[in-house]
C-alpha cells in the first residue's frame, strides 16, 4: 500500500509532534510511530526544560553553563540561538496546553510565575518543570492538539525500515545526483506488511539509542532506528562517542531501571556510599551538582574500588511534604519497591541515558540528505558538545523542530521518481531466529562491559571486532528472511554500536562523556573538534 502526504514525521516525541503541528498549516502530515504515541523518550523526561526565565538569570550564564558542561566542544552560535529561543517556545508549549508547575497555585500561566528548580551543571535555578513528569505533561498537550488536527494522520505500531532514496528508486532516465529522501518504507507490525509512505519532506524524530546498553533509562523503542537509517542512506553522524550516563538510575537486583531525576539533587539530595560517606566533594567543587559525566565517573570509580554495585541517593534532608509534592512519580515508583524516600536512601547506579551525538544537522534540522530533517536526540546540531547540560534536551528538540517546520524549503516543489514496492519475502527461518535474539542480547552486554563510562583502547578494539561479526550475521539474516520489527531494530542497534566504538577509537583523549583510561587528560591542541563519520 502507498500513502501520500506532503510531510512525513517518523517518531512521536516532542520534536516530531511540534514539527507536525507547525507544518500542518502547509499540507497533509503523516506521523508514524513504532509503538503508541506516548512511548517515547519525551514521555520519560522527568526533570524539565531549561531556560533563562528568572530575572536574576541571563542568556549569557545559560550559554556559558552549556558550553562548559559540553567540555567546550559545543558551537557557541548554535548554543546562543537555541537558548535565546527558549522562553518564547516554552510559552508556546503553555499556549498549547502544557501545565507547568507554578509558584502560586493560581491561573497565572505567565513565564514569571513558573516554578524553577536547580539541576547539575547549572549556576542558577532555571529548569521549568511539571512536578516530576514534565515530558508526560508536554506529550499530553501535543497529542491532544495532533489528534484534533484534521491535517494530521497518525499511524501507530509501524516501524520505518529504510528511507526511500536513490538506493531504491528506478533511474532509467539517467542518474539523480546527490542523495534525496522521498519518504520511507514502513512495516505495519500488526499485519507484517511493508507500505510506502511518500512525502515531499521527511522529519526524523526517532530519539536515541541507549537500548544498545543493558542498563539504560530509555523506553524499549530507543534502538537508534533514525540514526541507523540515516547512516545507511548516506548521512554523516557526529560525536557518537559521547554517550551520557545518568548518574542516578534506580538500582535493584532484578535489573529494573528507572530514572531518579537530577532535580532530586537540585533540591538537596546527597550521594553517599553504603557506609554513609558523602563522596562527591572529593571529585568536584559543585559536589552533588557537578555535571553528569563527572558524577557518573565518580560513582563508577567508587563502586569499582569497593566492589559494590550501587550507592545511595539520600533525599531525607529535604522536607517530606516538599519531596512528595515535587516528585510524585518517583515517590510512587519507589513505594512499589518498598522504599519511602522521605526516610530511606535510594539505591542508585549510573545507566546509559542520552546520545549527545547523532545525525549531523544544522540548527534548522537540515541534513546531508535533501528533503530530510532531523530533530531531538537523533540529531547532532552542535548544542551539547561532549556532554549535555541537564534539561537542555527538551529545549533543543523544541527549538530545532520549530525551526525546521518554519524552514523555507518546506515550500519546495519535489519531483518524485518511481518508487518500487518493497520486495517482501514469504520465508522466515524460525530455526535461525537465535541469530537475532541472541545477538541483540550480546550487543547490550558488549557495550555495557567494554564501551561504558570508563573505556580502554584495547577493549574498544575487541568490541569492534565482535560487533562487526555480529552485524554481518544480522545483516545476512535480514537479507534472506521476511522483515520483522525485531530484525530491523537489532540491525539498527549493531550499526549504532559500531559507530559509537569507531568514534571512541578516533578520539585519543578524555573529554565530557568520553573517558579513556589510556589518555585520561583532555587534549585541546589535537582533539578540540567534532568526530564525523
Amino acid at each position: 500500500m502507498t500513502y501520500e502526504h506532503d510531510f512525513l514525521v517518523i517518531g512521536s516525541g516532542i520534536a516530531g509532534l511540534v514539527y507536525a503541528l507547525q507544518v500542518s498549516r502547509m499540507g497533509s502530515v503523516a506521523v508514524v510511530t513504532k509503538s503508541n504515541l506516548y512511548d517515547c523518550n519525551t514521555d520519560y523526561a522527568q526533570g524539565g526544560i531549561a531556560a533563562a526565565i528568572d530575572a536574576k538569570d541571563s542568556f549569557a550564564e545559560h550559554i556559558e553553563d552549556t558550553y562548559q558542561a559540553g567540555a567546550e566542544l559545543g558551537k557557541r552560535q548554535v548554543i546562543s540561538q537555541i537558548i535565546e529561543s527558549g522562553p518564547a517556545l516554552i510559552n508556546y508549549l503553555i499556549e498549547l496546553g502544557t501545565d507547568f508547575t507554578r509558584k502560586d497555585d493560581c491561573y497565572d500561566t505567565s513565564l514569571e510565575n513558573l516554578s524553577l528548580t536547580m539541576e547539575g551543571g547549572h549556576t542558577r535555578r532555571r529548569v521549568a518543570y511539571a512536578a516530576d513528569s514534565t515530558g508526560h505533561q508536554i506529550m499530553e498537550a501535543l497529542i491532544a492538539q495532533c489528534i484534533a488536527n484534521p491535517a494530521i494522520d497518525i499511524f501507530e505500531y509501524r516501524i520505518a525500515i529504510d528511507l526511500i532514496t536513490q538506493h531504491h528508486v528506478v533511474q532509467d532516465d539517467g542518474f539523480i545526483p546527490g542523495i534525496s529522501c522521498w519518504g520511507a518504507y514502513v512495516l505495519d507490525t500488526d499485519n507484517n506488511r511493508v507500505d510506502i509512505f511518500r512525502a515531499k519532506k521527511t522529519m526524523m524524530a526517532t530519539g536515541g539509542a541507549s537500548q544498545i546498553y543493558v542498563h539504560n533509562t530509555n523506553p524499549k523503542v530507543a534502538t537508534g532506528d533514525g540514526m541507523a537509517m540515516a547512516r545507511l542512506a548516506g548521512a554523516r553522524l557526529a560525536n557518537m562517542e559521547f554517550v551520557q550516563f545518568h548518574p542516578t538510575a534506580f538500582w535493584s537486583p532484578d535489573s529494573e531501571t528507572f530514572l531518579i531525576s537530577e532535580a532530586v539533587r537540585g533540591e538537596g539530595g546527597i550521594l553517599r556510599l553504603l557506609d554513609g560517606y558523602a563522596f562527591m566533594e572529593d571529585y568536584h567543587p559543585k559536589a552533588n551538582l557537578a555535571p553528569r559525566d563527572v558524577v557518573s565517573r565518580a560513582i563508577d570509580a567508587e563502586l569499582k574500588k569497593r566492589g559494590e554495585k550501587y550507592c545511595y541517593l539520600d533525599a531525607t534532608g529535604i522536607p517530606a511534604d516538599k519531596l512528595r509534592r515535587h516528585f510524585p512519580y518517583i515517590d510512587s515508583k519507589l513505594k512499589s519497591k518498598g522504599i519511602d524516600f522521605t526516610t530511606d536512601p535510594i539505591p542508585v547506579a549510573p545507566a546509559a541515558h542520552y546520545f549527545c551525538g547523532g545525525v549531523l544537522s544544522t540548527i534548522d534540522g537540515v541534513t546531508d540528505i535533501r528533503n530530510l530533517f532531523v530533530a531531538g536526540e537523533v540529531a547532532c546540531c552542535g548544542l551539547h558538545g561532549a556532554n549535555r547540560l541537564a534539561s537542555n534536551s527538551l529545549l533543543e528538540a523544541l527549538v530545532v523542530a520549530y525551526n525546521a517546520a518554519n524552514h523555507y524549503s518546506n515550500m519546495d516543489q519535489v519531483d518524485f521518481p518511481i518508487v518500487p514496492q518493497w520486495h517482501l519475502m514469504d520465508e522466515f527461518n524460525e530455526n535461525e531466529w537465535v541469530v537475532i535474539s541472541h545477538n541483540r542480547e550480546i550487543i547490550g552486554t558488549i557495550m555495557q562491559g567494554y564501551v561504558g563510562i570508563r573505556r580502554s583502547r584495547r577493549l574498544l578494539k575487541y568490541a569492534l571486532s565482535r560487533l562487526e561479526n555480529i552485524y554481518n550475521e544480522i545483516n545476512n539474516f535480514y537479507q534472506h528472511n521476511a522483515v520483522r520489527k525485531e530484525v530491523v531494530e537489532t540491525r539498527n542497534m549493531a550499526v549504532i554500536a559500531i559507530a559509537v566504538i569507531r568514534s571512541a577509537l578516533s578520539r585519543k583523549e578524555s573529554r565530557g562523556a568520553h573517558f579513556l583510561i589510556d589518555h585520561p587528560e583532555r587534549n585541546d591542541l589535537k582533539y578540540k573538534h567534532d568526530t564525523i563519520i
